[in-house]
């Protein structure tokens, strides 16, 4: 009897312990569900030494620190590009990849040095949720892509119990694609009512695929397009609407001038001479180590890229690298699982965008850093700045998901009906329009291609008036002149009138 009256005790003990912490979580009955907002690439500071006299941020990129060991090795640079030493440069461009990125390096167990952390990691606070906030979730982009899953499942944990919710919403933008293929891949969906991803690159980009194998390639096209479509883009305090015209046009006039046709020669010729020697000695010791790059390597690059990046056959690194591509093989039917669980899921990506300029693999469309294939799942794309090929477009039946400009057929998708396509629009830029629709999809009881009248499957990016509209045809310069005549867009009307 005295057994069981202690067992008593103790458990009104417990009880009475535990009260406090559930009175501070009573159930919210606003009706929506908290947003976690998973970061891009970069999201969080990487920093050596912090806290100490010595500390020095090591990503986000520091601009000074670039340039003060740029500083450093310019004497060899320019002794060595003078007198055609291509061992001198070499050396030094060796040189000035280790000193600014050599302590972002994983050792063979995928793991950080012990002084090179993320200081900023960090977790939710507060109760405050609705449609205008979110808790911004956060993480080291170099360690493996499960590590970030696990920091996400507790991040969840902890913003349901301070709201009082039993679901969350993800919005998931760039690299936070990765965290989420990880994440569904190992603890599933349940607990999330809604999924936003915007330009993630679920299989991968072809710049990290080529990268990976060595198949770098400068072209006069590919870098004009890029800076030209990268230009509307700029930041406001940078460059007004004259400035942005000016270099657009300069940027065609040194293209007719055969002036980056020049440059690119020239680099062709850098690459050629030093660039085993780059990769030998720096980026692959620095970005080979990292698992949460190697994510980024689509499959049909992957078995070439572990050959060239001399990825270990065995330990932490080797397993971790491997482990992923799981998660990367499964994220369509996780997708799917959660789309038939009723978890809401809208992917939406940049097309028509010149993809980075530094591949053989240049003419693949994109939102000017994930291609377009890869963010949607699948999409059938033509050419960037060009249709479908005309044998493709006769031998399609159901042109239900054809974008009108015929650059997009969106039927081959993992989830077709789920999926929009914004064109020139560059990668994860903001656009009150785009957040327009993400409002819906959170608030709507049902989230498809054809819910919303003012936002279609396929839509253009605005960005002088901050919105989308309807893709209605093909690109044209001078209805985009007459739906916002700006001198930059009159440039560019005259440049493809020229062209």
């Amino acid at each position: 009897m005295k057994k069981i009256i202690s067992l008593i005790l103790c458990a009104a003990v417990l009880c009475c312990a535990a009260a406090p912490a559930f009175a501070d979580y009573e159930e919210c009955g606003c009706g929506f569900s908290p947003i976690i907002y998973v970061g891009p690439l970069g999201c969080t500071p990487i920093v050596r030494d912090a806290g100490e006299e010595t500390e020095q941020t090591l990503w986000k990129i520091d601009t000074k620190f670039l340039l003060s060991n740029l500083g450093g090795v310019l004497p060899e640079i320019t002794k060595a590009l003078l007198i055609h030493d291509s061992d001198l440069l070499g050396d030094a461009l060796v040189e000035f990849v280790n000193a600014c990125f050599g302590d972002l390096a994983l050792d063979t167990e995928g793991n950080s040095k012990a002084n090179v952390t993320t200081p900023e990691l960090n977790v939710p606070e507060g109760s405050k949720h609705g449609p205008d906030s979110d808790y911004y979730f956060d993480y080291d982009f170099r360690l493996d892509p499960y590590y970030a899953a696990d920091r996400l499942s507790e991040f969840i944990s902890q913003v349901k119990a301070l709201t009082g919710h039993n679901s969350v919403k993800l919005k998931c933008s760039s690299m936070g694609g990765v965290v989420l293929s990880a994440y569904l891949e190992k603890y599933g969906s349940e607990g999330i009512d809604v999924i936003i991803c915007r330009c993630c690159p679920f299989k991968g980009t072809a710049v990290a695929g080529e990268a990976f194998c060595g198949k770098t390639e400068l072209n006069s096209t590919s870098l004009t397009r890029y800076g030209e479509d990268a230009i509307p883009f700029l930041e406001a305090d940078f460059a007004d609407d004259f400035i942005e015209g000016t270099l657009y046009a300069l940027l065609d006039a040194l293209k007719c001038a055969g002036v980056i046709d020049g440059l690119c020669k020239f680099g062709n010729k850098v690459v050629a001479d030093v660039g085993e020697k780059v990769y030998r000695e720096a980026l692959i010791p620095v970005f080979g180590s990292m698992p949460g790059i190697w994510a980024f390597v689509p499959g049909e690059y992957f078995e070439e890229a572990v050959e060239f990046m001399s990825l270990p056959s065995e330990g932490g690194l080797h397993d971790k690298v491997f482990a992923y591509r799981n998660a990367m093989a499964d994220i369509e039917q996780n997708l799917k699982n959660a789309k038939n669980s009723g978890v809401k899921v809208c992917l939406i990506c940049g097309y028509n965008v010149q993809r980075t300029p530094l591949v053989t693999l240049w003419k693949s469309t994109s939102d000017g850093t994930v291609d377009t294939k890869y963010a949607s799942l699948g999409a059938t794309c033509g050419d960037v700045k060009q249709p479908l090929g005309d044998d493709y477009l006769k031998a399609l039946a159901d042109k239900k998901y054809l974008s009108p400009d015929n650059m997009i057929d969106a039927s081959t998708c993992a989830l077709p009906e789920c999926t929009w396509f914004v064109r020139d629009w560059l990668h994860c830029n903001g656009n009150a329009g785009i957040d327009e629709l993400f409002n819906l999809v959170m608030t709507s009881d049902e989230v498809s291609a054809d819910s919303f009248e003012k936002f279609p499957q396929f839509l253009e990016a605005d960005d002088d008036a901050d919105t989308v509209y309807p893709v209605t045809g093909a690109p044209d310069e001078l209805a985009r002149f007459i739906n916002s005549p700006t001198y930059l867009n009159l440039v560019r009307l005259a440049a493809s009138k020229v062209k």
